[in-house]
């Protein structure tokens, strides 16, 4: 029954003043009261004092009973359905009376009941006690403690002194509230066993056992009875697991949700705890800091680690990184910045989670980051477009100012609610909060206490009402508008360029940031804006805000002007609906706010100061990223939009200082403004990237810009070099003294085919709308600026013959594109890009850097627009794991061997770079912070008088440069380092390899060969690194394309990388002038690795018909035959089941002491074999010019004349076997036979016959080409065999004689089974040879064909027959295989021991 005592005093003449009065309330609930008239909504209102029911229409008092003599008790209904929500609370309306049932119901039941219990706490005893064994993280063991079972929760007190030491509400436990825990036998339930208590908010559990007295049983028991009862909360267990309790204590040290992410931010900090170490719930009204530090008087402080990731906030202690509480983003509804304590900061949650209050040095910075990350995150999450903005109070939202506070039970039961105020609710409180401004405005508000009343309605809106704003489609009344900009405080007439106003005191800001925010929230309604606009003196005092002492008024007022011009929102269909009702009040917002240059200049000017707040800065920021950037940009006057950009790009050096903002937007926003800086005003463009150099900023990014974490400050800072290092030489410079030489060559390099990739990709720093608005107003904003300046060139009138403007602007993905927007979009590339291309390829092009560490690109476009997409692949894990992560994302091309810093041992190369830039920042920022000593607050103080800030210091980037001691080994040809190139072919991946200029490449490693082999560049005996250490010594790694520090090694390297690039690029290449040179340098030197590298050079040579010739011009035939001769220096021969022993033997033989030399007394030393003949030279008793003879030879000569010695004493160990070296010259004399034919193009023979043919025919020649094939190497065999069919093929005066070299012979004996090309050179020899003394008689039909063929004396007559008749294919299937037939009988065991051990007994031990 409604008090009628209560509803006459608020009407008497005393009502009045306790408006001025209204009390503090805990808490106040929307409920539904039950009674014979029905039910209605009443709102309750709990206070310490009393308990108030209002009327939610009119908010008057209905009921109101004294807490301490009125209420009795509060009590839940139990019914069958577990989600009732009926509760009575029994009371008497006169103090004296009999106490009466009153029924409510409401879904916040058990928050109410909980609250009603507790304002009556002195007067109710805990419901039971139980002596309970608390299992304890460290060092893990059983303590003894107490457990009160209240009817509120549970609390667990010290024994000894009597100290609460955790406590947990009913309400606030998790589901299941209550698990077991096995005992030692894996048994649950039992009295050794224990049960683990489970709260919500990410808070760890507890685990008890019942200590003696007592069991589990009668404690969970107790416990889930009482929370029934007492609040209505039926509490849940979980009994399927079977965790003992070491299990328990180790999965829950691993528990922590969202450690895995990658972090954003971390900050240490130190949480305030209230009593009970956190856990005791207090009310808002009693959140004083105690005498030990925390909240109360019985709390406490502790130092933790708040790190920040993508969707939670995670607290750590910081001596072990374990996990305390985590937090996830989506239910922090506000953050707190106390006016009073420049440290101390609090997060509010929208799931009934207490309040966490913490202090840190570095709050703001802090603070900007989580608001940042919770507008973005929310943006995604959000079911309407646009990101969710985030409000920040400078104090604590009262608790008794929201109605239905947030409560753990219901966000448990009813999952998140969406923070979107609905009309019913956002009604009434427009209801009341228009009332009372209506009070407020009237007769000046003179009404006593009105503006009290005002104040108090604002803040239960604020409260109540999301900070994403009313609905759009309601109504606001002008009248509340009009107050609320009344009550704005007016800004004294000051000229623009003034400092801010002092300070006002904290209780004052926090009550015009509450006006500001009343107002915000208030625009969001669709005519709510123009009313604003429409007030005399709206302007005046918001954009008058701007400049107050307050960094939070200013903050505040700054989003209350983004919101008025649009910003913040991203609404994606503003520019679909350019024509629109929204649009239209947008454009009239700006051209209000901003009809004086004045305001201009005032927002701009709160940049300036050096010790700004971030989030001052970052909501000015984002009122110029509404003025400036899309898709609200284009709404923009153009005088003030030319305005903003020049006193943007006036900031200079504290633009500079935006980019180490905390907020990811703010520098992704600074990014696009600088950009559009660099678009529109060419001389501030010029300005900004003198100022980055001498402000050492393109430093500082370019260190961020390859060691930044993926998804920070990375994309940004790759954004900014770009844009300073664009057509700007000094930057250039600097960065080719600063990165390798491949990266300096991939500066100029081009990346086909990825910017019709990048036209498609979303979500970059500068995006396809942002484009969109750049084109837009490109075509005006050029004619506009030049009409004001007429002496500023285009931004991208560049000379087609300048170099320095035409640095390739294809690197970057997409950047083509981005140039065609000042084209006609069909009209392709500029002339100034082609131009860039015909440029880039008289450089020494080097393709795509690797996936892990790419340089920064500048372009010769202003418009960059993926930069950081080209870069981030490859450094996205460029910090600790070198490995792509990532990924992410490449271009689809392989490394090249240009970049060379992941590959360098350990990733010291990037190690280097990072510690070199690393240690000119920091010596860079104590030189200044030195000037500044020296000069205290110069800097400042100008900033402050409205003056351009001069420089104390300016940095030495002229002189600045990065050596890398790791790369000091690495050979650099033509901006490739030769070491990938080799592992690419090692891998097999040689095909892989790009080159942009494989001609130039290979020019540039023949020059470094031949320059390695002048003897100048090294010193005998001296260690390549001690070359540059002394101070005697020039510096050689100084040398462009220079390192490794010469000599033999290098010249076998560039060897080895001309084979590979010729071999895969021949037909680029064409032929090459050095293979005469390469021939007699593979017949001279001494090295044999050298040689052997040569030789395979030679080999892929032989691909060109000019390189043929060359070769065979200076001897290269007869040094292939001699190079052939080396497969009898096998220490083994080639181990085949049917090889005789006879022949296997030789390789065992006593070397042979063939050689004689003459020594310098004129004496005959010998016959000695090879190796003595080593140990002589070893020795030094021979020399080069030592005399030498070996049977067969005509005469004397000197040692160095003498091929196969001078090959003998060659040093270094081989890097071919000898069948390896054998087949490469087989190859050699196969392509040399096969460049010219004997065959002209009408198919008549050619005489003479072909030189190589004559060569290979002579004496000196065809032996050992016949005698190859008593290596028994399969390969060697069937190759040899092959060049002797051509060789003798149309060459009758060869094919006569083949038969005098033991060819047929050594044929027989080889027992292997490939013998399809011995087959053929039988096929094509055996009746042509003359070896009855005529060359008749080879020819003459008349004999038989055992007599006309060699083989007739060594084969079945049936085997002949075979060869003539069926072919050299069926011959060598017959030869292996066994026939017993009317034709044929031919065995494996008498070709093995009839055939082959004849013939080699014939032969003997014929030497090879």
């Amino acid at each position: 029954m409604e008090s009628t005592s209560s509803s006459s005093s608020s009407s008497s003449p005393i009502s009045t003043p306790p408006l001025q009065e209204e009390p503090e309330y805990l808490a106040r609930y929307m409920v539904v009261k039950h009674s014979w008239r029905g039910r209605y909504k009443r709102i309750l209102c709990i206070s310490n004092v009393s308990i108030i029911t209002l009327d939610p229409n009119t908010l008057s008092v209905t009921n109101s009973y004294d807490a301490g003599a009125d209420f009795e008790s509060a009590s839940p209904i139990i019914g069958r359905d577990e989600n009732s929500s009926e509760f009575i609370l029994s009371a008497r309306t006169d103090g004296k009376g009999k106490f009466k049932a009153i029924k409510f119901s409401s879904k916040f039941r058990a928050s109410i009941l909980t609250e009603l219990h507790r304002i009556r706490w002195n007067r109710i005893a805990p419901v039971a006690e139980f002596p309970v064994l608390h299992l304890r993280r460290k060092p893990k063991d059983w303590v003894l403690f107490k457990m009160k079972i209240t009817c509120v929760g549970v609390e667990l007190v010290e024994l000894k002194s009597g100290d609460l030491r955790w406590c947990l509400d009913f309400r606030d436990m998790s589901s299941p509230a209550i698990m077991l825990l096995a005992d030692a036998y894996g048994k649950k339930g039992g009295d050794h066993g224990g049960f683990v208590l489970c709260p919500s908010y990410g808070r760890k559990s507890k685990a008890f056992q019942a200590a003696s007295g007592t069991t589990n049983a009668a404690i969970i028991s107790n416990m889930t009875k009482t929370a029934k009862s007492t609040v209505g909360v039926s509490l849940s267990m979980d009994s399927s697991q079977s965790l003992s309790a070491e299990e328990y204590i180790n999965r829950r040290a691993k528990e922590a949700v969202g450690e895995k992410e990658t972090p954003f931010g971390h900050w240490s900090v130190t949480r305030l705890r209230s009593a009970a170490h956190g856990t005791l719930n207090v009310p808002g009204l009693s959140l004083g800091v105690g005498p030990k530090g925390g909240l109360g008087e019985h709390g406490d402080a502790v130092s933790r680690q708040l790190i920040l990731t993508k969707g939670s906030l995670i607290e750590r202690r910081h001596d072990n990184y374990e996990v305390v509480i985590v937090r996830p983003l989506s239910v922090v509804s506000s953050l707190v910045r106390f006016a009073e304590e420049p440290q101390m900061f609090a997060i509010e949650f929208s799931d009934g989670c207490p309040i966490h209050v913490y202090a840190s040095t570095s709050r703001d910075s802090l603070l900007a980051a989580v608001r940042d990350v919770l507008q973005i995150e929310r943006k995604y999450l959000s079911l309407l477009d646009g990101q969710r903005p985030v409000t920040v109070l400078p104090r604590l939202t009262m608790p008794g100012h929201r109605i239905d506070p947030p409560c753990g039970r219901v966000h448990l039961l009813l999952g998140s609610q969406r923070q979107i105020a609905d009309v019913e609710s956002t009604s009434l409180h427009l209801k009341h909060l228009a009332a009372a401004a209506k009070d407020a405005v009237a007769e000046g508000g003179s009404i006593p206490g009105s503006r009290a009343k005002l104040w108090r309605r604002i803040r239960e809106f604020n409260a109540c009402i999301p900070y994403s704003g009313v609905p759009i489609n309601i109504d606001v009344p002008e009248v509340t508008l009009m107050a609320l900009i009344t009550m704005l405080p007016a800004t004294p007439n000051l000229p623009p360029e003034s400092p801010p106003l002092p300070p006002p005191s904290s209780k004052a800001a926090a009550t015009v940031m509450g006006f500001i925010a009343c107002l915000r929230r208030l625009l969001a309604s669709r005519s709510a804006a123009s009313h604003v606009m429409s007030f005399p003196a709206a302007v005046g005092r918001i954009m008058g805000l701007l400049r107050n002492g307050s960094e939070g008024v200013a903050a505040e007022a700054a989003g209350l002007v983004t919101a008025l011009i649009g910003g913040g929102t991203g609404d994606a269909s503003l520019l679909a609906d350019s024509k629109g009702e929204k649009h239209a009040t947008i454009m009239h917002a700006k051209s209000v706010l901003f009809a004086h240059n004045g305001y201009v200049v005032i927002l701009v000017n709160r940049l300036k100061p050096m010790s700004i707040s971030p989030l001052l800065s970052m909501a000015v920021v984002e009122v110029l990223e509404a003025m400036i950037c899309e898709p609200h940009g284009e709404t923009t006057q153009y005088t003030v939009f030319v305005e903003l950009l020049r006193q943007v790009a006036g900031l200079r050096r504290r633009l500079f200082s935006l980019f180490g903002h905390p907020a990811e937007s703010v520098r992704e926003i600074v990014a696009v403004i600088m950009r559009t800086i660099a678009e529109e005003d060419a001389i501030a463009a010029e300005s900004m990237r003198d100022a980055a150099l001498r402000d050492g900023a393109l430093l500082r990014h370019l260190s961020h810009a390859f060691f930044s974490p993926a998804g920070e400050r990375r994309e940004v800072s790759r954004q900014l070099v770009a844009l300073w290092a664009d057509s700007y030489q000094p930057a250039l410079d600097l960065l080719s003294r600063v990165l390798p030489p491949g990266h300096v060559a991939y500066l100029h390099t081009r990346s086909d085919g990825a910017q019709l990739e990048e036209e498609n990709r979303e979500g970059t720093l500068i995006s396809r709308r942002q484009r969109r608005l750049l084109q837009q107003r490109k075509g005006h904003a050029g004619r506009g600026i030049a009409s004001q300046e007429h002496s500023l060139p285009p931004v991208n009138n560049y000379e087609v013959g300048d170099p320095v403007r035409q640095i390739n602007a294809g690197t970057l993905r997409g950047s083509d594109n981005y140039q065609k927007s000042s084209l006609d979009t069909n009209s392709g590339q500029s002339s100034a890009a082609r131009s860039i291309e015909n440029l880039t390829n008289d450089v020494a092009s080097t393709g795509n850097p690797p996936n892990d560490h790419s340089p920064i690109i500048a372009s010769a476009d202003a418009r960059m627009t993926n930069m950081h997409e080209e870069s981030e692949p490859n450094v996205s894990n460029s910090v600790d794991s070198d490995a792509c992560g990532p990924g992410v994302q490449n271009t689809g091309l392989p490394a090249p061997a240009q970049v060379v810093v992941k590959n360098t041992p350990v990733g010291s190369g990037r190690q280097e770079l990072r510690e070199a830039l690393k240690a000119e920042v920091n010596k860079l920022d104590a030189e200044k912070a030195r000037s500044e000593d020296i000069i205290p607050g110069g800097v400042t103080a100008d900033v402050m008088a409205g003056h351009d800030s001069t420089p104390q210091i300016s940095w030495n980037y002229t002189e600045f440069s990065v050596s890398y001691p790791s790369l000091s080994k690495e050979v650099c040809v033509g901006q490739y380092y030769l070491r990938l190139l080799l592992d690419s072919s090692n891998n097999g991946r040689a095909q892989d390899f790009p080159l942009r200029d494989p001609v130039a490449f290979f020019r540039a490693l023949y020059h470094r060969f031949l320059c390695d082999a002048d003897i100048g560049l090294t010193v005998d005996g001296t260690v390549p690194d001690e070359l540059g250490a002394s101070d005697d010594w020039c510096d050689m790694g100084r040398l462009d394309g220079f390192g490794g520090g010469g000599g033999s090694s290098v010249r076998e390297l560039c060897a080895r990388a001309m084979t590979i690039v010729y071999e895969q690029h021949f037909n680029t290449v064409g032929s090459f002038e050095g293979t005469a040179h390469i021939t007699v340098l593979l017949d001279r030197t001494d090295d044999r690795a050298l040689r052997h590298r040569l030789l395979l050079l030679l080999k892929v040579l032989m691909k060109d018909l000019p390189n043929v010739e060359a070769c065979v011009l200076v001897g290269g035939c007869v040094l292939a035959v001699d190079l052939l001769t080396v497969v009898h220096e096998a220490s083994e021969r080639t181990s085949i089941p049917l090889q005789s022993n006879l022949l296997a033997a030789t390789a065992f033989m006593e070397p042979l002491k063939e050689w004689t030399f003459i020594d310098n007394n004129g004496t005959h030393i010998g016959p000695l074999e090879k190796d003595a003949i080593r140990r002589c030279w070893s020795k030094k008793d021979i020399d080069w010019s030592t005399k030498c003879w070996a049977s067969g030879m005509v005469e004397w000569k000197r040692l160095r004349d003498i091929r196969e010695l001078r090959w003998a004493l060659a040093t270094r160990v081989p890097v071919l076997t000898s069948f390896q070296v054998g087949d490469a010259a087989l190859y050699i004399l196969h392509c040399m036979v096969s460049a010219h034919s004997d065959l002209d193009d009408a198919g008549e023979i050619v005489t003479p016959t072909p030189r190589v043919k004559r060569i290979l025919s002579s004496p000196r020649c065809l032996p050992h080409i016949a005698q190859a094939m008593l290596s028994g190497e399969p390969n060697i065999v069937e190759a040899a065999a092959a060049l002797l069919k051509a060789i003798v093929t149309r060459n009758p005066k060869a094919m006569v004689r083949l038969y005098s070299t033991g060819a047929f012979y050594f044929c027989l004996a080889y027992p292997g089974s490939n013998l399809l090309s011995i087959a053929q050179l039988f096929h094509a020899t055996h009746v042509h040879q003359a070896f009855h003394g005529g060359e008749e008689a080879a020819v003459s039909l008349s004999l038989p064909l055992a007599k006309r063929s060699v083989l007739g004396g060594l084969l079945p007559e049936s085997l002949l027959y075979v060869l003539e008749r069926s072919g050299p294919s069926a011959f060598a299937a017959a030869m292996v295989s066994d026939s017993d037939t009317p034709e044929i009988v031919w065995t494996h065991k008498m070709r093995a021991e009839n055939l082959i051990r004849q013939v080699l007994q014939h032969l003997g031990d014929f030497p090879p």
